[in-house]
C-alpha cells in the first residue's frame, strides 16, 4: 500500500509539472506577438497624434512661418480654422527641414529619439505639393526594416481655389 501512494504522488507531480511547463511555453511563445501588437498600437497612436497636431494646430506662435527657426516653439500647419491649411506654413516647414535640418524640426515637433517622422503633402491626384517630392520633411535615409504606421488626412488650402490636399504622416 505504501508503494501505491508513492506512485500516485509521483504521477500527480509529473502531471502538475507537465501542465505548468506547457502553459509557460505557450505564454513565452506568444510574447513576441504581444510585443509586436503593442509596438504597432503605439505607432498608430503617435501617427494620429502628430497628424492632428499638424492639421488642426496653428503652431506657437501662430505666425511661426514668418519668424526665424529659433523663435518657433511648436509647428502646426493650420490657419486657425479646422482643416484649413496655410500653404505658406507648408513651404516654410519644407525649408526648415533643409536648413537647420530634419533633427531640429523633429525636436520642435516633440518626437522622441526612438522614432522618426516623414511628412508628405500632395494633391488628390497624387502630384507633389512642392514641385519636386511629396516628402516635405523626413530623415535623409529611411529604413524599410523598422515597423511604421501612416495616417492620411485631408485638408483645404487657404488659396483662392480652396484646393484639397492630402497630408500623410508616417511614424517609423
Amino acid at each position: 500500500m505504501k508503494g501505491m501512494a508513492e506512485i500516485e504522488f509521483i504521477l500527480s507531480v509529473f502531471v502538475f509539472i507537465t501542465t505548468v511547463s506547457f502553459v509557460t511555453s505557450i505564454v513565452i511563445s506568444n510574447m513576441p506577438l504581444f510585443h509586436s501588437t503593442s509596438t504597432s498600437d503605439t505607432l498608430k497612436a503617435k501617427s494620429w497624434q502628430y497628424s492632428e497636431m499638424l492639421l488642426l494646430d496653428e503652431g506657437d506662435p501662430a505666425n511661426w512661418q514668418t519668424l526665424p527657426f529659433d523663435e518657433v516653439n511648436r509647428i502646426g500647419l493650420s490657419t486657425g480654422k479646422r482643416y484649413v491649411i496655410d500653404q505658406d506654413k507648408i513651404t516654410k516647414l519644407a525649408a526648415f527641414c533643409l536648413n537647420p535640418g530634419y533633427a531640429s524640426v523633429k525636436n520642435k515637433l516633440g518626437l522622441d529619439i526612438r522614432n522618426d517622422i516623414v511628412i508628405e503633402v500632395s494633391y488628390l491626384d497624387d502630384s507633389p505639393f512642392t514641385g519636386g517630392s511629396k516628402i516635405i520633411c523626413g530623415p535623409s535615409t529611411v529604413t524599410q526594416i523598422r515597423p511604421r504606421f501612416q495616417t492620411v488626412r485631408l485638408g483645404i488650402l487657404n488659396n483662392a481655389d480652396k484646393t484639397i490636399i492630402r497630408i500623410k504622416v508616417i511614424i517609423i
